[in-house]
């Protein structure tokens, strides 16, 4: 199963959210056919990023690619609604590396 990472850094918290709660909503947007491998929280630079890795089924790249771009958009979109955040950006794992997929 391939493997894939989103990424979006957070500017701040929308009214009445607490900090936990981005993780927490990051980690539930995963939903099933999908697999929540991790959700991370790291500071590169002092800018607060939140990492969401997931697999999804294997079928071709191009399919993959884009079933991960969407899932991707909408992990992002449902964090958005508990805080401010950055476009995402979506990374799949090819050997020791993670590569971008372009944006359509």
């Amino acid at each position: 199963m391939p493997s894939f990472r989103v990424q979006f850094q957070v500017s701040g918290l929308r009214p009445g959210h607490r900090p936990d709660e981005v993780l927490e909503v990051a980690r539930a947007a995963v939903v099933a056919p999908l697999h929540c491998d991790d959700v991370r929280l790291d500071m590169p630079a002092g800018v607060p990023t939140v990492t969401v890795r997931f697999t999804i089924a294997g079928s071709h790249d191009a399919d993959e690619d884009a079933r991960a771009r969407r899932h991707g958009a909408q992990i992002t979109h449902q964090v958005s609604q508990v805080a401010v955040v950055s476009p995402p950006r979506v990374l799949r794992r090819r050997g020791g590396s993670w590569l971008p997929i372009p944006a359509l």
